[in-house]
């Protein structure tokens, strides 16, 4: 959630830590949790920067994972479709090929590539993700095609295509021209690297190595590793927008409020029961509800499905 490259350090080493920030930012962290960002070991050295948007991390398999997620075919725009290819893309695997000292631990630097090696990383995989077609159906290269963006994306391939053709200390492993695959390797470092564009289902075996249907997952309020994941996106942008969202209202409202913190103990208890859901979020519009307003509910959303998901989420980290 909100993977920032200077942060990289932080995340492999802390990742609950770096999850919480990502959904609450500084403002929903503990005092310990202020403190370990505070006394962070880790030094930034680079000047650009870059973020994605959602990442995973799966140190069995030795694989990161970044994707920069594009809510349908139809958003973004060309110019926004083609930069995540040559700018975002570009600015990071020019970073892995170029052994630019990135971070500094003590007296020691390292590149991104010596920092993921360190952390048993052998594979880098960068996605640019579109989750929908136009219809509503998980997205197609097919419903790119003919709807979206996607000669955006060919252009914005080529181009990184040749940037890494280019790149001496880079070795285009195989392409795949027709469905925007990059298989490279970091010829000094032995590091992977794969890039390319994925949509609807693929995003989410991308990241979590699970088949299930983006728009199941979307209506299975259940299923909280893709819940929080798409979740976290749109309360860190009302944080940022407003200093508050549903989340952070309803940690307080536990701060204050007795009965509701034995409603949320026993919604935790029961494994987030569907019951014991509806049953808190009712008591929150009966009691809160001129707190939730509507600026805070992502689009597309009932007040108390959306509510419902975030207390689903804080449920599932606190389980």
């Amino acid at each position: 959630m909100n993977i920032k490259i200077s942060e990289l350090p932080m995340w492999l080493e802390y990742p609950k830590l770096h999850r919480k920030k990502g959904i609450f930012t500084q403002t929903g962290l503990s005092s310990k949790d202020k403190s370990i960002l505070r006394n962070i070991e880790w030094d930034w050295l680079g000047k650009e920067d870059e973020t994605t948007d959602v990442g995973n991390y799966l140190p069995g398999e030795g694989n990161l994972i970044l994707v920069e997620l594009k809510n349908r075919v139809d958003t973004g725009g060309t110019a926004g479709r083609r930069e995540i290819w040559t700018k975002k893309f570009k600015t990071i695997l020019s970073y892995l090929s170029n052994g630019a000292k990135l971070y500094r631990k003590e007296k020691d630097e390292y590149s991104i590539s010596q920092l993921l090696s360190a952390f048993n990383i052998g594979k880098l995989e960068l996605y640019i993700g579109i989750l929908f077609n136009v219809e509503g159906t998980p997205a197609t290269k097919e419903g790119d095609r003919e709807k979206g963006f996607y000669s955006s994306n060919v252009e914005g391939y080529i181009d990184l295509r040749n940037f890494a053709e280019s790149n001496l200390n880079i070795q285009i492993k195989s392409e795949d021209s027709d469905n925007l695959r990059l298989d490279l390797e970091l010829i000094e470092e032995n590091i992977q690297i794969e890039i390319g564009a994925i949509y609807g289902n693929e995003i989410l075996n991308a990241l979590f190595r699970q088949d299930y249907s983006v728009s199941d997952l979307l209506f299975l309020r259940y299923d909280d590793i893709w819940l929080s994941q798409l979740l976290s996106i749109d309360e860190r942008a009302f944080l940022l927008k407003y200093d508050k969202n549903c989340m952070t209202i309803f940690m307080d409202l536990l701060k204050r409020d007795r009965d509701l913190r034995a409603k949320y103990d026993r919604l935790i208890n029961s494994e987030c029961e569907k019951s014991r859901l509806d049953e808190i979020v009712e008591c929150l519009f009966d009691k809160y509800g001129d707190l939730f307003e509507d600026s805070l509910i992502s689009s597309g959303k009932d007040e108390d499905e959306y509510l419902g998901d975030v207390i689903q989420v804080l449920c599932a980290s606190e389980a």
